[in-house]
């Protein structure tokens, strides 16, 4: 009789684990998450493609000639000015009055000032030059580095440099493409735009100058055309 229990307890237990197991295999299967698509990233040493293309020599040709051109018209007004306050010390001879002096004084004032203004507005000019030419610079490259990323499937491309990247794998630095697909694209030379503002000589962008109060600053002949380390640094 007591065999007969146990035979019997034994296959309730046989059952009722035989329908858990077929509870478990009838669940729903649990969603897998979708893993999130990987972020490719590559560096490209633009400074070091825009030297190979030869836009730095040509960044600086420019800029030099410019430098030179404004340079020149500014000692072009300051002679006159000069000239302007001989022709007028000859006029009141060697012992000028109180009233003579005054005007002369005033004289040199004013042509100095002229001057300084001109200076002011170069230097203005010069930077909005080398402003232009760089950003021409960047939108050239920016074609073949376009190119090559899309082609690679890379999601973004920062500009290598010491003090903003850290370490950077082989594999991840795609200079030598991008100056290969710039080379094969013939991106052109850098063009000088002018404005009608770029048109105007030193003495009527002074006058203008002096009717807004512009401060004056330092000659034209202190700039650098290569002033900054890096031709994309912000």
């Amino acid at each position: 009789m007591l065999s007969s229990s146990r035979c019997a307890m034994c296959y309730l237990v046989i059952c009722l684990s035989i329908l858990v197991g077929c509870e478990k295999e009838s669940a729903p299967p649990q969603a897998v998450a979708a893993e999130p698509a990987s972020i490719q990233i590559a560096v490209c040493d633009l400074d070091k493609i825009a030297n190979e293309l030869g836009y730095i020599d040509q960044l600086n040709q420019i800029l030099t000639r410019q430098q030179t051109l404004l340079g020149n018209e500014i000692r072009k007004l300051d002679a006159t000015g000069q000239a302007a306050l001989n022709e007028k010390l000859e006029a009141v001879g060697e012992f000028p009055d109180d009233e003579q002096k005054r005007e002369l004084a005033i004289l040199q004032s004013q042509a100095r000032q002229l001057v300084l203004q001109a200076q002011n507005r170069a230097r203005q000019d010069f930077a909005r030059m080398r402003a232009n030419l760089v950003q021409q610079i960047r939108t050239k490259i920016k074609k073949p580095v376009d190119q090559v990323a899309t082609k690679k499937g890379i999601n973004i491309v920062i500009s290598d440099r010491a003090e903003s990247v850290l370490f950077t794998a082989s594999a991840a630095n795609i200079t030598s493409e991008v100056l290969s697909a710039a080379r094969n694209a013939n991106l052109g030379k850098l063009e000088l735009g002018e404005s009608d503002d770029d048109r105007k000589t030193p003495e009527s962008r002074s006058e203008g100058s002096e009717l807004r109060g512009e401060k004056t600053e330092g000659p034209l002949e202190s700039s650098d055309p290569a002033e900054e380390s890096s031709l994309f640094s912000e």
